[in-house]
């Protein structure tokens, strides 16, 4: 999760119905949730009273008394602010995990903010406390860690298809460091092999209540004794106070009624469907993304990878000389050519319009997904990075490209 307390507004009832079913949770908190709080010693209290709600709320959830041990733990060369809720009568083990780094508020502008990494505006972002800082690389890492020593069954986290940041819940945009974070955890849980379920943040408060009354109820509650502790006044931190029974906002409200999963259809026949997906404010509910000829081949030999719309430009045909054809004009195929696929005029045996379908391979994560290789050991890679300026509608979708298949497994390598 980016903050303390996104698994309780976004992912719940499922955090609660996982650790009453005797499950372990492993829940792993990247940004320490700063908000927009500009003098230290208040930020350092909002943060403590943020941390000291979420522990209220997952005892709550597990059934005991609100009881936690430091357990810090080891992961990447670093170690990590943990906590272990000490309740022997459990089944299976809480875990609570700080890593402390900025929040980055909803349009990235924090200077060491995720978006800022992701972007590679920074090489480097240093955490609040200023102890640790991480590279991409270093980050990643210790997420793979985690989860590894977690033996994690799935990775829970919000939606990584998200592209517009700020500040609303209009369904047009999402904070930063949701999107960015997700994207993280998806690219530590593709490296452990391990299943990635994704929710929907900011935008689901738009879309029709589809929590049970109960449901509801038991949210609403784990959310009050949550809020308890970071209603606190900045001025000070609280060490316990009887649940908030003030009336919720608005927002907070939406949020408590819903729950919704971000899911991507199934390709259809002859669709190339990419493993990235992209959710602007422009391309609303459909985050899906094909392989597209979105022009003429023979005028401009264009392909790249758009919003899927079932057209005869995102239907390719794989033919048994490892060439992929394009319905729009069959004469041509995609190419190798540089770094960049392109379509060009089919030739006989052309080893830069030959490709191999590796497929995905993992013990723990069955799914029928590949790469899809060329010439060169090159694959074919949705390069995620650009995202769409501020109120525009520009780079909605991302990028095509090739580059070197070695090295770990990442999203934007794999296609259905």
């Amino acid at each position: 999760m980016a903050h303390p307390d996104d698994d309780l507004f976004f992912v719940n009832p499922d955090v609660m119905s996982t650790i009453r079913a005797g499950c372990f949770v492993s829940t792993v908190y990247l940004t320490a949730g700063d908000g927009d709080e500009e003098v230290p010693a208040e930020a350092r209290n909002y943060v403590m009273n943020r941390e000291n709600g979420v522990r209220r709320a997952y005892a709550e959830m597990a059934g005991g008394a609100p009881a936690w041990r430091q357990d810090d733990v080891h992961a990447g060369g670093r170690t990590v602010r943990s906590f272990r809720l000490a309740h022997q009568e459990r089944r299976g083990d809480v875990r609570l995990t700080f890593l402390g780094l900025h929040d980055g508020r909803p349009q990235g502008g924090e200077p060491d903010s995720l978006l800022h990494l992701f972007d590679r505006r920074r090489k480097t972002i240093t955490s609040l406390r200023g102890t640790e800082s991480y590279t991409e690389e270093q980050l990643v890492s210790v997420l793979v860690s985690l989860i590894r020593q977690s033996r994690a069954g799935n990775v829970l986290t919000l939606d990584p298809d998200v592209a517009s940041f700020g500040t609303g819940t209009d369904s047009r945009v999402d904070h930063s460091d949701h999107g960015i974070t997700a994207r993280y955890a998806r690219e530590a849980a593709y490296r452990t092999g391990t299943p990635v379920i994704s929710y929907l943040g900011y935008p689901m408060a738009r879309l029709h209540r589809n929590l049970t009354q109960a449901e509801t109820a038991e949210k609403e509650r784990l959310t009050r004794w949550y809020m308890a502790q970071s209603q606190c006044p900045r001025e000070r931190v609280c060490p316990a106070r009887k649940i908030y029974e003030a009336t919720l906002s608005k927002t907070y409200r939406h949020w408590v009624e819903r729950r919704y999963r971000r899911t991507h259809r199934n390709p259809g026949p002859g669709e190339i469907m990419g493993d990235v997906g992209r959710t602007t404010r422009y391309s609303a509910d459909s985050p899906e993304q094909c392989l597209a000829a979105p022009n003429d081949p023979r005028r401009t030999g264009e392909v790249r990878i758009l919003s899927c719309d079932g057209s005869a430009g995102q239907k390719w045909d794989a033919g048994p000389d490892r060439t992929l054809r394009s319905r729009l004009d069959p004469a041509y195929c995609l190419t190798a050519a540089g770094n960049l696929p392109r379509l060009q005029a089919c030739r006989i045996f052309e080893s830069a319009q030959m490709w191999q379908w590796v497929p995905w391979k993992s013990p723990t994560w069955k799914r029928a997904a590949w790469k899809l290789v060329g010439a060169g050991n090159m694959c074919l890679y949705q390069n995620d990075r650009l995202l769409p300026s501020p109120n525009r509608d520009t780079d909605r979708s991302p990028r095509l490209e090739l580059v070197s298949c070695d090295g770990p497994a990442r999203p934007g390598l794999y296609w259905r």
